[in-house]
């Protein structure tokens, strides 16, 4: 099999592992696999604290979206609709490097991944550059659901790329369950479409491996240690676990410190806002932190906030669960088929949310050794049902793009 990849998301060693986790896999099991991608070197984005990487076994050609120096010199709306704009230019870029590929081997899988990626290959079909080539759409999620179900019409017309990458035919679509219900999306937008629903896998840690940081932080003895790890962008809200670390502070009695692993446009105003609630002594921010260190820093920890605007069901929840943390998060999404309240976590409304209350309801836990015992125990259960390996996952999808071609 011959695989090319069409992308406009880089691979990261810091954030989002499927990306990269993804060819690699193809690669791994003999697949000859070469990757277009565009990289957003926007100096507020998502790149400036990762590095260039080629995933092992993989060829990449690589493009850059347009005007990163003055979407990031524009005021926010401004900016975002010339990033729109610069992302059908990013189709065109990466039509043209596809076309480069297609005359010179010949595929038997083209993969569009995520919007831009997926368009590409569907003009690319449309023009005749993908013949007798099985077809496949890659959406690590969705919020269309949520725009459709809350007739937020306006945000739908903007994201209208979304929609048509949504209807482009393909012969197979491979939907991520991070909670954003892209399934019902899809449903809704492309209902003869064939795909599939999986989680991201989440690898169970080695224990003889703990995954010490080189940077950082040592847990001190008595010293109870609260996490997140996210990028620092707005939906994120690292804002909320910040003033929930606030609520804590004020009735704790013993000592506690609040690590946050990620970086983002907001740090330095999250930082700020640390100052200001007296928590900057308590509150490390520890940057973007390699994928092979997060599972040492969250060993460490207590307890786990998750505290986002939209699903809080990603791989930072998922790494929570394996390592049997203690979960705090909000009930958005399909995070609720995942945590239950008091049985192995704690999740709250986000539109009636007290801090007050979840400060008295962890530290009554943590307080009370059966209660304690009881939820860890529990979220373990339900790890063990219901996460998926790296390998399980990756093997699934790579058995049926397998099918589409052998039948």
């Amino acid at each position: 099999m011959r695989i090319l990849f069409v992308s406009a998301i880089d691979f990261k060693e810091k954030s989002i592992q499927v990306i990269r986790k993804t060819p690699e896999y193809y690669a791994k099991k003999g697949v000859e696999v070469d990757y277009v991608v565009a990289r957003d070197n926007l100096l507020t984005g998502n790149y400036f604290y990762e590095d260039e990487i080629a995933p092992e076994g993989v060829d990449v050609y690589r493009v850059y979206w347009p005007f990163p120096k003055m979407r990031a010199r524009l005021p926010r709306y401004p900016s975002l609709i010339l990033t729109k704009l610069a992302s059908i230019l990013v189709v065109l870029k990466l039509i043209l490097k596809s076309r480069l590929a297609i005359k010179k081997n010949d595929y038997d899988v083209v993969y569009g991944y995520e919007i831009q990626g997926v368009i590409a290959v569907a003009l690319m079909r449309k023009l005749g550059l993908v013949k007798n080539m099985k077809v496949i759409s890659r959406f690590q999620g969705s919020f269309l659901n949520e725009m459709i179900e809350g007739k937020q019409y306006a945000r739908l017309a903007f994201n209208f790329d979304a929609l048509v990458a949504m209807k482009c035919k393909c012969d197979l679509m491979v939907l991520t369950d991070d909670g954003t219900k892209a399934n019902q999306a899809v449903e809704k937008i492309s209902p003869k479409a064939k795909y599939i629903f999986v989680p991201n896998g989440v690898d169970i840690p080695d224990k003889n491996n703990s995954g010490q940081c080189e940077l950082l932080v040592e847990k001190q003895e008595e010293v109870l240690i609260f996490v997140s790890v996210s990028r620092l962008v707005g939906w994120k809200r690292v804002d909320r676990c910040l003033d929930l670390f606030k609520e804590i502070m004020d009735s704790y009695e013993g000592d506690a410190e609040y690590w946050v692993l990620g970086d983002g446009e907001e740090r330095s105003e999250l930082e700020e806002r640390a100052s200001k609630l007296g928590l900057r002594n308590k509150v490390k921010f520890l940057g973007a932190v390699k994928q092979s260190e997060v599972f040492g820093l969250l060993g460490q920890a207590d307890v786990f906030l998750s505290m986002y605007d939209h699903s809080n069901v990603g791989n930072p929840l998922f790494e929570a669960m394996r390592l049997n943390k203690l979960i705090v998060t909000l009930d958005n999404g399909d995070t609720g088929l995942w945590i239950k309240h008091g049985f192995n976590g704690f999740i709250y409304n986000p539109n009636n949310l007290k801090f007050n209350q979840v400060s008295a309801d962890v530290l009554a836990a943590l307080s009370n050794a059966e209660q304690y015992a009881n939820i860890l125990h529990n979220l373990k259960l339900t790890a063990d049902e219901k996460l998926w390996t790296w390998d399980e996952r990756l093997l699934f999808e790579f058995n049926e793009v397998s099918q589409l071609l052998h039948g």
